[in-house]
């Protein structure tokens, strides 16, 4: 990091120093360690949660009060303290591209990034992709900051403690780096702050206890990281909490009770860890949760019935009988009820896998005609197979003994949907049962990706029932972790009525829908993620 402090080798002679010296540190360790009655005096998370400010030299000073970079100087102390502390911190956090304009020589109010109020630095921004550098910790004195991003960078190093010197700061956002390194405590100083977005670096270590201060906290992102051990209980205490994302790193332990006390939680990202235990009957208390992600786990146990609505993906687990945390018991009518839900979810869970089950008896049913020499050919369809498959063409009648189109290919002049004309290529209207290809770019986006500010790329498949069907749709992927959305209606924002995804190369979704116009979303898992992908859509 930038103002590492380096020391010339001196040898030190005199043996009555080094005695000095040894006594003074083991009287200053000791002072550190214990205070009253011997406990520490340490914070929770084993290191002085106090940053330290930076000196400035004064040399930035000086050419800040040049009447340039700051108009009249002598009426603006704090503006000409501000723009010393960003010259100083020039050079560490452009690395070797030179590509901050911040120089004396030309107003502050001019700076890249750099966004004034109230004749103080307020907000610094900062998504150059070439910046190189480090994040320098001279930014700790710039105390009227409220807004922090530095984003889409390749800055590399240790975020430094002395941001927690920020006292005014409301947002810090430096996800998308390749920043290292520990999460300091320090960060659980910031009273103010309502965001924390970290996602997308290689950082390291455990979540800090400390972040549970943040009373005023409403988003915590930590996505795609390395970070390990448990999941901090403290994180219950946040009330103001809308979304908590931690997942895909490498969290181990079980599931904090103490998160069913997020009353305003509407997102929680869990999945992609090795997290292992039950999942707490406490998480069943958190009734404004919409999207509750948990798969790419170890979990055990049972799923609360209070958040079937809110799961997105399969964990295999039944549905919990007992519903609430310390209710009385279950009567007759609950028990029952709770039992008829368990079978349907394990029927529900048969069914989706009756799709997968059929591919894989006619790839091995390929794989031994071309063993013997054969072609290959498919097994004959079960008896008691329906074969009247209903449906699906637009704005025709369906006859009185409809026929199946399923393994039907769409036409490479495919029709777009009513009210795309002139131009949007990323929907395309399916003509019946079909297998189609495509490839995920930046030109079609999602608007259902999770609130972590980042983009997904997808395409969008339109088709019509006129009568009530039995729908299964299958994304497949080699090259990108596929996530699918069924929307209402034939336009891209229509509502969700199912979703499905995993880390995996292909994910499904059945279901009995009634007559009417829906959409198919073959998203991606991973954000800004091109590739190639398969879309099956089979209807009966």
């Amino acid at each position: 990091m930038n103002n590492k402090m380096s020391m010339s080798k001196r040898a030190i002679r005199i043996t009555t120093a080094l005695a000095l010296v040894a006594v003074t540190s083991v009287i200053a360790v000791s002072l550190l360690m214990t205070g009253a009655g011997g406990a520490t005096a340490f914070n929770a998370g084993g290191s002085d949660s106090t940053a330290r400010h930076i000196p400035i030299p004064a040399q930035y000073t000086a050419q800040c009060s040049n009447g340039i970079a700051v108009p009249n100087p002598a009426d603006n102390p704090g503006m000409v303290a501000d723009c010393a502390v960003l010259l100083a911190s020039k050079e560490t956090l452009e690395g070797t591209t030179g590509s901050l304009n911040w120089s004396a020589d030309l107003a502050i109010s001019r700076w890249y990034g750099i966004n004034t109020a109230n004749n103080r630095v307020s907000s610094l921004e900062l998504g150059l992709e070439n910046l190189n550098g480090e994040i320098p910790a001279e930014l700790g004195n710039l105390d009227n900051l409220q807004g922090l991003y530095i984003y889409r960078t390749q800055l590399t190093g240790d975020i430094p403690s002395e941001l927690g010197n920020l006292g005014n700061l409301t947002i810090l956002w430096l996800r998308t780096n390749q920043l290292t390194g520990a999460i300091p405590v320090q960060l659980g100083n910031l009273a103010n702050l309502t965001e924390l977005r970290l996602s997308y670096n290689d950082l390291t270590g455990a979540i800090p206890v400390q972040l549970g201060n943040l009373a005023n906290l409403t988003d915590l992102g930590l996505i795609d990281n390395q970070l390990t051990g448990e999941i901090p209980a403290e994180l219950g205490n946040l009330s103001n909490l809308t979304s908590l994302l931690l997942s895909r790193n490498q969290l181990t332990g079980e599931i904090p009770a103490e998160l069913g006390d997020l009353s305003n939680l509407s997102a929680l990202y869990l999945h992609g860890n090795q997290l292992t235990g039950d999942i707490p009957p406490e998480l069943g208390n958190l009734t404004n949760l919409t999207e509750l992600y948990l798969g790419g786990n170890q979990l055990t146990g049972c799923l609360p019935p209070s958040l079937l609505h809110a799961l997105r993906g399969h964990l295999g687990l039944p549905v919990c009988s007992d519903t609430t945390v310390a209710t009385p018991t279950p009567t007759a009518t609950s028990v029952a009820s709770n039992a008829i839900m368990n079978r349907l979810t394990a029927l529900e869970t048969q069914v989706a896998e009756i799709p997968e089950l059929k591919r894989q008896i006619a790839a091995m049913a390929t794989s031994i005609a071309r063993l013997e020499g054969a072609s290959a050919t498919a097994p004959p369809t079960p008896t008691h197979t329906p074969t009247a498959t209903p449906i699906i063409i637009t704005g025709t009648t369906p006859s009185p003994t409809p026929t199946s189109v399923a393994g039907a290919t769409p036409s490479p002049t495919a029709t777009r949907v009513a009210g795309t004309s002139g131009g949007n290529a990323c929907v395309t209207h399916l003509a019946g049962s079909a297998s189609v290809t495509g490839s995920w770019s930046a030109a079609c986006l999602s608007a259902n990706s999770p609130p972590n500010d980042e983009t997904y790329y997808s395409r969008f498949y339109t088709f019509t029932l006129d009568a009530a069907a039995r729908v299964t749709i299958t994304l497949s992927s080699a090259t990108a972790a596929p996530y699918l959305y069924l929307l209402d209606g034939a336009g891209t924002d229509g509502a969700v009525r199912l979703s499905n995804g995993d880390v995996a190369t292909s994910v499904a979704i059945t279901a009995s829908l009634p007559p009417g116009a829906y959409t198919i979303e073959a998203s991606t898992w991973y954000s800004e993620t091109p590739g190639d992908f398969t879309l099956e859509l089979e209807i009966r």
